[in-house]
């Protein structure tokens, strides 16, 4: 049955590039491989949880826009919860609209599923074959896997020679179906063995030694409560939230935090082992998602960097202090050691000649404000920063 569906998702996918206008495609065709620069470095884009429909909200395109155009991306990750209208018509519209300012600027692009996506009367299937026929790069790697449009796309060196940096993409579900079970669902045992499969034939390749690794996906890791938060005894009461039959302490370890915690994180009440097999494989550096719209949590847990980019659309719920998308530039030379910005939307629209204030109806003055509150969580998030650096070395140290 589900090759039955992949066809028709393929037969559907060349329809659509027979129908569709060639105005809503770029002028130039991307690359169909990713190569670091000359200059040894490569630029990644993220965009998550858009929640947009048909006609894309001002704010959302001038966000977008003005990111793209400032930093000049080699690549761009559309991290679920792209779009959300009912009808396939619509999904097409809505597709076209979401990635037309990435396709305009001739940047290549590749996209994951978030929980919502699928539940607007179009599949997951679907939804991939439409992605593609817009020029998406991502692709369904294996059509029996659980999910749609888990893959990887390798990063060849700068000359060409080898693969350098592997990026994954997987489909990290929608709601959890098993008997039984509640909450979000999860990546299955098909998908973690796929990737060990792929990632040990990509270390073949590459003469004995593992492929550094960045994982995307929409829904996080649920290690994150255990490695954050307190667990209590249940006497506790107010003190504490369930979730996943483990009662927490309410607040997060704060010392922890490297961004906002706005909300508590949302994963699968199920271990899948994921986190288990990155670290079995030992490509993994950073995990990648979205889902909790407010939170921009950067924790690190056994090695792994779990990274939570807020939302960037207008009609997703989101708080103007985290809005805005995510950056990650790699090194060639140092590929293990790569960097991460989040691109604040307030920071972007108190550059000259923004468009962002008069799109989201707000006067200069209203950034401004938000800048000089944002001061003192930023100092906060340094402090963390510095001592949690301090505890790695001590840790390493102690650890020979």
């Amino acid at each position: 049955m589900k090759h039955i569906r992949k066809l028709t998702a393929v037969l559907l996918a060349l329809l659509l590039a027979l129908s569709v206008s060639s105005a809503a495609f770029a002028d130039d065709e991307p690359e169909k491989c990713l190569r670091f620069n000359a200059d040894g470095k490569f630029k990644i884009m993220i965009f998550t949880d858009a929640h947009e429909d048909d006609e894309l909200a001002e704010s959302t395109r001038a966000l977008m826009c003005e990111a793209l155009d400032k930093y000049e991306p080699d690549f761009v990750v559309f991290l679920g919860d792209n779009t959300t209208v009912w009808g396939y018509d619509r999904q097409v519209a809505a597709i076209d609209a979401l990635t037309k300012p990435t396709r305009d600027r001739g940047i290549p692009f590749g996209m994951v599923h978030g929980n919502h996506d699928s539940e607007y009367g179009t599949s997951r299937d679907g939804i991939c074959a439409i992605w593609a026929s817009f020029g998406c790069m991502t692709y369904d790697a294996d059509p029996s896997l659980y999910g749609c449009g888990n893959c990887n796309l390798p990063i060849l060196s700068s000359d060409g020679a080898k693969t350098a940096f592997n990026l994954w993409f997987i489909d990290s579900g929608s709601n959890n179906t098993d008997p039984g079970c509640s909450g979000y669902d999860y990546v299955h045992p098909d998908q973690i063995e796929w990737y060990k499969k792929t990632a040990l034939a990509l270390k073949e390749q590459n003469g004995g030694e593992v492929v550094p690794a960045i994982d995307f996906q929409h829904i996080i890791i649920p290690e994150v409560y255990d490695e954050l938060y307190l667990e209590l005894p249940r006497s506790f009461g107010k003190l504490t939230f369930e979730r996943a039959d483990k009662d927490y302490f309410t607040v997060p370890d704060l010392m922890r935090l490297n961004g906002y915690w706005l909300e508590h994180p949302c994963p699968p009440d199920v271990e899948d082992g994921q986190l288990a097999a990155w670290k079995e494989i030992g490509d993994v550096i950073a995990e990648f998602n979205g889902h909790d719209h407010k939170n921009t949590l950067q924790v690190n847990i056994d090695g792994v960097d779990i990274v939570n980019v807020p939302a960037c659309g207008e009609s997703a719920y989101h708080t103007d202090y985290t809005r805005g998308v995510g950056l990650i530039t790699l090194d060639e030379k140092h590929p293990r050691n790569y960097k991460y910005e989040l691109i604040q939307m307030y920071k972007l629209a108190l550059e000259k000649d923004s468009g962002i204030p008069a799109a989201c109806g707000e006067e200069r003055s209203y950034y401004q404000k938000i800048a000089v509150l944002d001061f003192v969580p930023q100092v906060f998030f340094a402090v963390c920063r510095f001592f949690n650096g301090i505890g790695a070395k001590l840790s390493a140290t102690l650890g020979k």
